[in-house]
């Protein structure tokens, strides 16, 4: 269980500190992040695509110091602009015999790139809406493309920054969302945060089975014997490239495994849930049987859940990750999924696609996070709490 100092920040939801990177932080942060966490120029001239959300100058600000440290590494960029308004348009206007296609720039980036980069959040978080069968036309062709990085083993990395109009999207003061944002970014790379994912590790690897509950009714139980315990401390090593682990979240803290995909039983609910493109829900509870949902029910949003999984394909409802999360810096900000899953204090559970870095064997279109507040519950891992 996370300590009392611990739960009462996330309980109050107070975070403290300077609610800005100054510019000497975002040049100090974009070289640590090309170096240090990507690797970029160590082993040759890496070629590297930067997508960022243009919708927020400081956003955009921060991704040409991104492209500015990948050149001084001797990297080749392609730099992209991102916005979820433009993503709905193209959905709206695009006829369905293309969005069946393979884009040919798309499939030459995954054939080519050597670090995919994303910088930013959707500008418009329920971007999908009313959409749900002209996505459903693209899900063969995401599949294909994971199928692509994962195999060339490319290097990814999401790097969130917090977009005014997410803010408001998900209910949270523009000024309070990029204070959290912030001081989960600048706990990433501290010392705290590789203890307590050291921590984790520890008690999860050789490991058998892990058994969720909560004072909520939460009763679940599945296998990870076999799976290899993944650190996200914000840098890929060159122990995590040897195996493959290729992959980056920032703000980062989380250690996380793939349990077995079809050990999955019981019983979870979920107090909060925010799904990317579609909407919010309010105590989502799904029942697992042998690694697959077969029951799930909201207080509010059921519809929300049911669009995503018709938008998707594939082992898009079973069980994928299960995560822990390790940066002190975090708090809930109502839906931005890179920061929340974070929150010490919290687990969360996948359902989707963990082929890859992952090292599991779903494959689907779709990786969905849910996160769940421990404050009330425990986690027994061998029986032991």
């Amino acid at each position: 269980k996370p300590s009392s100092a611990a739960s009462d920040v996330y309980k109050r939801q107070e975070v403290n500190g300077m609610s800005e990177l100054s510019k000497n932080e975002m040049r100090k942060m974009a070289k640590t992040f090309v170096r240090d966490s990507m690797r970029i120029g160590e082993r040759g001239h890496d070629a590297v695509r930067i997508l960022y959300n243009r919708t927020d100058p400081s956003c955009e600000k921060f991704a040409l110091m991104v492209e500015e440290e990948c050149w001084k590494a001797g990297a080749h960029t392609l730099f992209l602009e991102y916005s979820s308004r433009r993503q709905r348009l193209k959905y709206v206007l695009s006829p369905e015999d293309s969005l069946r296609e393979m884009s040919p720039f798309s499939e030459a980036i995954a054939r080519r790139a050597d670090v995919l980069i994303f910088i930013g959040e959707e500008d418009e978080p329920n971007w999908a809406r009313g959409l749900v069968n002209k996505i459903k036309l693209t899900a063969p062709v995401r599949e294909k493309l994971h199928e692509i990085t994962d195999r060339r083993k490319t290097r990814w990395a999401y790097f969130g920054w917090p977009i005014p109009n997410t803010a408001r999207a998900y209910g949270c003061s523009v000024n309070r969302f990029r204070e959290i944002f912030f001081r989960s970014i600048r706990k990433t790379f501290s010392k705290e945060l590789s203890r307590l994912c050291e921590f984790y590790h520890d008690a999860l690897v050789k490991k058998q089975s892990v058994r969720i509950t909560s004072d909520d009714g939460t009763d679940l139980e599945f296998q990870i014997k076999g799976r290899p315990v993944l650190v996200d401390d914000g840098k890929i090593s060159r122990e995590d490239m040897a195996r493959g682990d290729v992959g980056v979240n920032i703000p980062a803290g989380e250690v996380f495994i793939a349990p077995l995909e079809t050990s999955a039983n019981g019983v979870i609910l979920f107090e909060k849930v925010a799904i990317p493109g579609f909407g919010k829900l309010d105590g989502l509870k799904l029942e697992f049987r042998k690694g697959k949902v077969v029951k799930y029910h909201a207080e509010r949003g059921t519809e929300i859940f049911t669009r995503f999984l018709q938008a998707n394909s594939g082992e898009k409802d079973r069980i994928g990750e299960f995560g822990i999360g390790t940066n002190p810096g975090a708090a809930y900000t109502g839906g931005s999924i890179i920061i929340d899953e974070k929150i010490f204090g919290t687990v969360h559970i996948a359902i989707g696609n963990n082929l890859g870095a992952y090292h599991g064997k779903n494959r689907a279109s779709s990786h969905l996070d849910l996160i769940k507040d421990m404050r009330r519950g425990d986690v027994f891992v061998d029986g032991e709490i």
